[in-house]
């Protein structure tokens, strides 16, 4: 009768409730640890998209300067316009730039998770062909870091002191 037992109840198969509840716990603890590491992998994507943003914005206003002679102001119309570029390269499609004031528009809402992000641009001294602008500054928000970031262009420095904030 006892060996009749053991072999019925080898034959039952099936996980007993603390084996199950072993397997849900590994699996939670593994999905938690997936989503913190995607997290710090979209911001850092999101981070070098902004960035190289940017950087393309900071070359097409380079090649401005060399074609022409002075940076470029933000107008999106006229032959000294950032939107329009210069006769070397132009700026990618897609991406807005708005006119960096005192009170800059460049937030967190500025830089989506997809799409493309906004820009500022302010000009060195003055943004006309008269006023001889010698440099830039491209504002964008770091998502990273949680702040505004900035690139500069030509002499333009982080104590420049004369901001010419251009009109749209």
């Amino acid at each position: 009768m006892v060996l009749n037992n053991i072999k019925s109840r080898q034959q039952e198969r099936g996980f007993t409730i603390v084996e199950l509840l072993i397997v849900i716990v590994v699996i939670a603890i593994l999905a938690g640890i997936t989503i913190v590491a995607y997290s710090g992998i979209t911001l850092t994507a999101q981070q070098s998209k902004i960035q190289q943003t940017a950087q393309n914005v900071q070359s097409v206003a380079e090649a401005f300067n060399a074609d022409k002679g002075y940076y470029p102001a933000l107008a999106a119309s006229g032959t000294d316009a950032l939107a329009l570029g210069s006769t070397s390269t132009k700026i990618p499609t897609g991406i807005t730039i708005v006119p960096d004031a005192a009170t800059s528009p460049i937030t967190s809402a500025s830089t989506p998770q997809s799409g493309a992000p906004t820009i500022a641009y302010a000009c060195l001294t003055a943004c006309t062909p008269a006023g001889g602008s010698t440099g830039g500054r491209i504002t964008y928000w770091d998502p990273k870091v949680g702040a505004k970031a900035y690139v500069y262009v030509g002499a333009a420095t982080a104590t420049s002191p004369t901001w010419a904030y251009p009109a749209t």
